[in-house]
């Protein structure tokens, strides 16, 4: 989806499976090409340049985006930081000058630009998280949060990235954060921020065209007297036709993570929270990541430093058949992490996992490497080496 940062961390895994190691075999060094995979001709390697975990918790000045032709490590072009259409061919940049923003729309393949306009006001599609700027899965709508606003009032703006123009303002009164937006633009889903103390939110549904709030926060429904919701995005997913959003969260204050899975359907104002493993210390939770299967039917959620992989069934037969969803299958390794160092308590891996072609292989970010999983059977696990 979708977003952010924009940590290409899935392409670059795809790149590395011709080097990995299958579930049930022994980690090689060995430096035989003679099955090495050639990549499809146009394909691309975008990495993002200048992270650190203090850039990502900040403003991202600096990032971009450089690109690669595989088999070449000289790079091909330089990108803006921004968010991508699912299929990656288009990528949404902002510029701040003197309170108005520029938006342009790039091409990711030769970084040409198609199209850009200026709308008053500060906004950003390269901050951190996903508080700031929503993009629908095909690019088409983009909606932004004014930066550095009160907690008392909220303006956002919505953008048709096709036509080239802001669609519309809005206004809301209290403090919320961008969490989702419709294929068709005309649903946006925010975090209205409780500011009471206690971390709490509600996920809230505003209904564009008729310019209003849905009238009470979408809820679990098997949790319908507790709207209250805690935690932060780390990683997401998104169904093939944009539909519905898989969001991974964590809470270090109370050593929770979840899965949030949430239908982009106003006639269905409802979500369903799934509640993933979790180890003795909070602050390996952000190593967490999350992929989705090729066929939309299986969420692997990951930690390769609590030493976790779990599979999640995902019922497609319906909107309201979301709360069949569950965790069919949890495979416990050891992560052979001794102690992390402070930076890597706040790295944001983000889409940090990606299956295997065939999709009987999950490949995730640890501390110290990355690890495969046989996603047939849940054997074991094994490190790739280096």
């Amino acid at each position: 989806m979708p977003k952010k940062p924009f940590v290409w961390l899935t392409v670059m895994l795809s790149m590395l499976l011709p080097l990995a190691a299958a579930c049930g075999s022994t980690p090689s060094t060995s430096t035989d090409t003679s099955h090495a995979v050639t990549p499809p001709g146009g394909e691309n390697l975008y990495v993002l340049d200048g992270y650190t975990p203090a850039v990502q918790s900040s403003n991202s000045v600096g990032q971009h985006i450089i690109v690669f032709h595989p088999g070449s490590t000289n790079p091909a072009m330089t990108l803006p930081l921004g968010l991508t259409s699912m299929d990656h061919q288009r990528l949404i940049a902002t510029q701040v000058q003197k309170n108005q923003t520029t938006i342009s729309v790039v091409d990711t393949q030769d970084g040409t630009i198609i199209r850009s306009l200026v709308i008053n006001g500060s906004y950003s599609t390269a901050e951190p998280g996903f508080d700031n700027a929503v993009l629908s899965f095909d690019g088409h709508w983009l909606a932004l949060r004014q930066l550095s606003q009160s907690t008392s009032a909220t303006t956002i703006a919505l953008v048709d990235t096709q036509a080239g123009k802001l669609t519309k303002a809005i206004h809301l009164s209290g403090d919320f954060d961008l969490d989702a937006i419709s294929p068709d633009g005309n649903a946006l889903y925010l975090l209205q921020r409780l500011n009471n103390g206690t971390g709490h939110y509600y996920v809230e549904l505003y209904n564009v065209p008729e310019n209003e709030l849905y009238q009470s926060p979408i809820v679990d429904k098997s949790e319908l007297n507790d709207p209250n919701m805690t935690g932060k995005a780390v990683a997401r997913q998104v169904s093939s036709d944009g539909s519905t959003f898989y969001t991974l969260y964590i809470d270090t204050d109370h050593n929770i993570a979840f899965v949030h899975i949430l239908p982009l359907d106003p006639g269905f104002p409802f979500a369903r929270c799934i509640n993933l493993p979790v180890g003795k210390s909070a602050d390996l939770l952000h190593y967490y990541t999350l992929t989705l299967s090729a066929d939309g039917t299986k969420l692997y959620a990951a930690n390769g430093a609590l030493g976790v992989a779990s599979e999640i069934d995902l019922n497609n037969s319906g909107t309201s058949n979301i709360y069949s969803d569950q965790v069919v299958a949890t495979q416990h390794f050891n992560p052979n992490v001794s102690s992390i160092s402070s930076d890597d308590k706040t790295r944001a891996l983000r889409n940090g996992a990606v299956l295997s072609p065939d999709q009987s292989t999950l490949y995730f970010v640890g501390v110290n490497g990355i690890w495969s999983v046989n996603t047939l059977d849940f054997c074991r696990s094994n490190p790739l080496p280096g």
